[in-house]
């Protein structure tokens, strides 16, 4: 069978189980400031887990980050784990990330508080844009 359709489903405190586990293994990770889980694992039927994490400095090669911690993190929970640098990611998807993901942990509250604000304020004053280019290139309404 084929990895990227296999779905898995757990539950909830199996989950729990899971996040706890990754979060542990994040916190030991200096530059790691806050990190999120995302994606089809809140609900239910997944494919892998998505994590979004927020680090100290920008770096140069966040796809390298992504790969290396992906690759940490699936040995020690044996899912497929998909890792995006929220830093360097789309401003659409640090939002969808901020509205619907759930937060793992924090160590500096005050700066995801700013970056959520100021993401979300970013986002919505581009949302106007987007919708009528969407309307206008491809005939959506969204």
């Amino acid at each position: 069978m084929d990895l990227q359709t296999k779905k898995y489903s757990l539950p909830a405190k199996e989950k729990g189980i899971i996040k706890e586990k990754i979060s542990a293994c994040l916190l030991t990770i200096q530059e790691i400031l806050f990190a999120y889980v995302h994606g089809s694992f809140i609900a239910d039927g997944f494919r892998d887990i998505d994590l979004a994490v927020y680090l100290r400095n920008n770096i140069q090669e966040p796809t390298l980050y992504e790969i290396d911690l992906e690759m940490k993190l699936e040995k020690l929970i044996n899912h497929p784990i998909d890792v995006r640098v929220l830093n360097s990611a789309p401003l659409s998807f640090q939002s969808s990330v901020i509205k619907t993901g759930t937060l793992l942990f924090s160590k500096d509250e005050d700066l995801r508080i700013d970056f959520q604000v100021l993401t979300l304020k970013m986002y919505f004053d581009f949302e106007p844009f987007r919708r009528r280019y969407m309307k206008e290139v491809f005939s959506i309404e969204i």
